[in-house]
């Protein structure tokens, strides 16, 4: 049996493939059938963060509704705000940040009347060790 860790790291990275990709949906769907096998809450509300930007992404790209976006950027956010930096090998703390940063930039663009985010803007989910040995203070410029 693998050890637990492994195993979260196993549901996150077949999320992740999906995710770069644009296929917010499907990402959602592969992280939701680890969540909902996750008896630990910390995990379970790592995944649920994933999730949640999943869906919000999905929600801003397919069904053009910024205002839903941000509702689900924001309990995203809320959800990853006790979650251990480095959990299932991602830099959550760098992802927390863009996903703040990715719910006021879609806010503006609602203000105008507009549905499409540059996808400089896209939360990352970048792997801890990479982050923490790109730069002394663990975290990356965006590029």
């Amino acid at each position: 049996m693998n050890p637990p860790d492994a195993e979260l790291e196993a549901i996150v990275q077949r999320g992740l493939r999906a995710y770069r990709d644009g296929l917010f949906y499907e990402a959602h769907e592969l992280w939701e059938i680890g969540w909902r096998d996750e008896p630990d809450p910390v995990r379970k509300a790592f995944l649920q963060g994933l999730i949640l930007v999943a869906a919000a992404l999905h929600k801003l790209t397919r069904m053009q509704s910024p205002s839903g976006a941000v509702r689900l950027l924001d309990k995203a956010h809320a959800r990853l705000a006790g979650v251990p930096e480095g959990m299932g090998g991602i830099a959550v703390g760098l992802l927390s940040g863009d996903i703040a940063r990715a719910a006021r930039a879609i806010e503006r663009l609602a203000i105008e009347g507009r549905a499409e985010l540059d996808a400089s803007l896209l939360p990352r989910m970048e792997a801890a060790e990479e982050i923490a040995s790109s730069s002394p203070a663990g975290a990356r410029p965006r590029p």
